[in-house]
């Protein structure tokens, strides 16, 4: 999956964060979309062009006309740069200089020399403000550069094949979370004891995750090829948890639910183990969960009853799909209160023959902006084929 850096504010399709798009002219708009954005920057001059014509031909616009064209580089700064405002002040200074009553060009606007000055003084004003917007506006951005940098370190751009399977992920922070990175984690690593990936969700969705986020996949890299079983795995990533845990308060400590995949180098059995999270689902004809009873989540094992782990084992075939997701793909509802139906979704894009991991997110991502689901909480999804062999 190849980095795109955004353009005028959009987040390319592919990029694993982009699972909604806006849906309406605000959304667009607030999001940065090119097209509305363009259309913000031309308001003022469609403003003028709209009122000043009219003046010409009806003295009642007169008064609406000459409110818009004093007030051109006020709206000009507004939405756009230092530059198109001094055009718009140089504009007004000319339109205004050739009046009834300076040159005598025009009938309109009924205008004397001492109007210029103050317009003037007002442009001038205008652009310094036009000017220090687009540097805080640039600083913005370079901050955006910054943490989508840092999402990239903690969180990875998967290849389109892992060990031989293909993989497909989707990741997206929370409704108005102030950053780039929330509380959703993931990452599938190729070892010696086969694939082994994680799909977790730390407590809360906000800044304050981050930490913890950057931890507990720094800990399953790490671990994920040299620990030999999924429960020693479990065990050090529970201690991480416990050490970030022991510089917080007691009302500052934080959990985090994980799910452990791992596909056996022969690519024929699938172990899971669950910590407080969502059981994986394995698409064959249909769909079905997997995975053990669940243990507390990660930071919580002193909650847990006196039992060891349990890893679910089961059987793989060619062509089967292994899916983990987080609790804020299901839970997403739309304006009738239903949540996102996945199971349902999944078997009829199965039964309709599509497979393959990066069409069925595309297809699943279609239906969640198409249903109108809204989300509340950070949302992530991973999904991995096992090969089917090839006709000889």
């Amino acid at each position: 999956m190849k980095r795109t850096r955004r353009t005028a504010g959009v987040m390319p399709e592919h990029h694993p964060r982009a699972y909604a798009v806006p849906t309406n002219p605000w959304a667009r708009l607030a999001s940065g979309h090119p097209t509305s954005v363009f259309l913000l920057r031309l308001l003022p001059f469609i403003l003028l062009a709209a009122t000043v014509p009219l003046a010409f031909v009806s003295p009642i616009m007169i008064p609406y006309a000459n409110y818009a064209l004093v007030l051109l580089p006020a709206f000009t700064a507004l939405v756009n740069g230092p530059v198109a405002t001094a055009v718009a002040t140089a504009a007004v200074l000319a339109f205004v200089s050739a009046g009834s009553e300076a040159l005598g060009l025009l009938p309109y606007p009924p205008s004397v020399w001492a109007d210029l000055p103050p317009i003037a003084v007002v442009g001038l004003l205008c652009i310094a403000l036009a000017w220090t917007r687009n540097r805080l506006i640039l600083r913005l951005f370079d901050m955006t550069l910054v943490a989508e940098t840092a999402q990239q370190a903690i969180l990875p751009n998967l290849p389109g094949r892992i060990g031989g399977m293909k993989v497909s992920a989707v990741y997206r922070t929370a409704r108005g979370s102030p950053g780039l990175i929330g509380g959703d984690f993931y990452d599938v690593q190729d070892t010696d004891f086969g694939v082994r990936a994680i799909v977790g969700d730390v407590q809360g969705h906000d800044l304050s995750t981050v930490r913890v986020t950057e931890a507990l996949l720094g800990t399953f890299r790490e671990r994920a090829i040299d620990d030999p079983d999924l429960t020693t795995l479990a065990a050090h990533l529970e201690r991480r948890v416990r050490l970030d845990n022991r510089d917080r308060d007691e009302w500052g400590q934080t959990f985090a639910t994980a799910a452990l995949i791992e596909i056996s180098p022969a690519r024929d059995r699938l172990r899971t183990l669950l910590c407080g999270h969502p059981a994986p689902l394995l698409v064959r004809s249909c769909t079905y969960t997997i995975g053990g009873k669940p243990t507390p989540p990660l930071g919580l094992a002193d909650f847990a009853i006196d039992t060891p782990a349990q890893v679910r084992e089961v059987e793989l075939a060619p062509g089967d799909l292994v899916i983990a997701y987080t609790d804020g793909l299901v839970d997403a509802k739309n304006a009738a209160g239903q949540t996102f139906p996945l199971f349902a979704l999944l078997n009829a894009h199965v039964r309709a023959g599509v497979r393959d991991p990066e069409k069925l997110r595309t297809r699943l991502r279609k239906d969640f902006v198409s249903g109108a689901y809204q989300r509340e909480d950070d949302l992530t999804g991973l999904m991995i084929q096992i090969p089917e062999p090839t006709a000889k």
